[in-house]
């Protein structure tokens, strides 16, 4: 649609629609503008861009364009954990732990399911939770063992006897079949 020269160019049509878009502490759209004054959209663009500043037409328009999304009208409101678009899930802590995003902070997956299991909202920082299949992603509650940090570390450093050791010490050291 085109502009009207004679509307854009008088005066008393400027000092209006820009004291209504501007100053008007409702803050009305260039559309709710231009239905107050009668005219086009058109027209109240012309005079906006000829007559404010960019930047500043620009932060009026994004002030806008928030209070548009406000409320029932923000395509977000009631979207959480998974249905949200910057949900990641689990995450790799680059050892190949998982990580799991709880009230802010990133906490291992083991850590969450071990408490979990016990009733705990927080497992004690005492206590250390040992991948019995070495699977650092399976975090199955049969594939978790609790352990104090030297019995952890015991199990890590454990090597079992070699298969061509005797039964008795392939049993005594619990990998006979």
């Amino acid at each position: 649609m085109s502009v009207s020269k004679k509307f854009v160019t008088d005066h008393h049509n400027v000092d209006t629609v820009l004291d209504l878009y501007i100053h008007d502490p409702a803050k009305p759209t260039i559309a709710e503008t231009a239905a107050r004054m009668g005219t086009t959209f058109h027209n109240v663009q012309a005079i906006l861009r000829e007559h404010v500043d960019p930047e500043d037409l620009k932060r009026e328009q994004a002030l806008r364009y928030s209070r548009s999304k406000m409320g029932e009208k923000n395509p977000m409101t009631g979207v959480s954990g998974s249905q949200h678009h910057n949900f990641v899930g689990d995450v790799e802590d680059g050892r190949g732990y998982l990580l799991r995003r709880v009230d802010g902070k990133y906490v291992f997956v083991h850590r969450i399911v071990m408490a979990e299991a016990l009733g705990l909202s927080r497992l004690p920082d005492a206590l250390h939770v040992h991948h019995i299949n070495g699977d650092k992603q399976d975090n199955r509650l049969d594939n978790l063992a609790l352990a104090t940090n030297s019995g952890h570390q015991k199990l890590h450093t454990f090597t079992p006897p070699s298969p061509k050791s005797t039964l008795w010490e392939q049993w005594v050291s619990g990998t006979s079949k």
